[in-house]
């Protein structure tokens, strides 16, 4: 029986694959623990849009923006959506850090893209696009109040006024105007990606 002892040395050329094999490892766990890769400038979105999405979206950003090497400064960043939708307020806050960028924002939809997704992906930036069985949903806003009535009006009218918000982003957009979108958005509208491209929501299929 070989004794442990007996083995040798790894060459010179094996240490240096072993370490680019430890360091593709360590990008690969970084990507799935932290929804990031600085390599690919691609940053994942999923689930529910909660009150963090917006500090985990711009931080995933600005890592991206400071890390990648200078060859790639300009390059556009990659995000990847599958989410249900969710906070209103949190969704206007990505939007505005999108337009706020110098480098464009290309958006793909693998999935679904829900409500305030939907409109994340419509205010793309760069390339937006879906895989081919991906579902997009756009809606009316809605609200859920309870106490003082002064107080339910003054929600209403805020909610009013984010709802006019959305409508302007998707004639600003989308093929369709403002009057089109509050009209068919009374109640969910479930769109493939066919019926995305068709109106403008995205720019391609793939």
């Amino acid at each position: 029986m070989k004794s442990i002892y007996d083995e040798k040395l790894p060459r010179i050329e094996d240490s240096k694959l072993l370490e680019q094999k430890v360091q593709n490892t360590e990008d690969l766990y970084s990507e799935i623990t932290h929804c990031i890769s600085i390599k690919d400038s691609l940053i994942y979105l999923v689930g529910e849009i909660g009150e963090f999405s917006l500090f985990d979206f711009v931080s995933r950003c600005r890592t991206i923006l400071r890390e990648r090497p200078p060859e790639n400064l300009n390059d556009p960043i990659n995000l990847v959506v599958n989410s249900t939708g969710g906070n209103t307020f949190e969704m206007f806050g990505i939007i505005d850090f999108i337009k706020s960028l110098k480098v464009k924002v290309n958006v793909i939809v693998r999935g679904q893209a829900m409500s305030a997704a939907a409109m994340i992906l419509t205010c793309g930036t760069g390339t937006r696009m879906c895989s081919k069985y991906s579902t997009i949903m756009l809606h009316e806003g809605s609200a859920f109040n309870i106490g003082k009535s002064s107080d339910i009006q003054a929600s209403a009218k805020q909610y009013k006024r984010m709802e006019n918000n959305c409508l302007v982003l998707l004639e600003e957009h989308t093929k369709k105007d403002a009057a089109w979108w509050k009209e068919n958005t009374r109640t969910d509208l479930y769109l493939s990606a066919e019926e995305a491209l068709e109106l403008g929501i995205i720019d391609k299929i793939g």
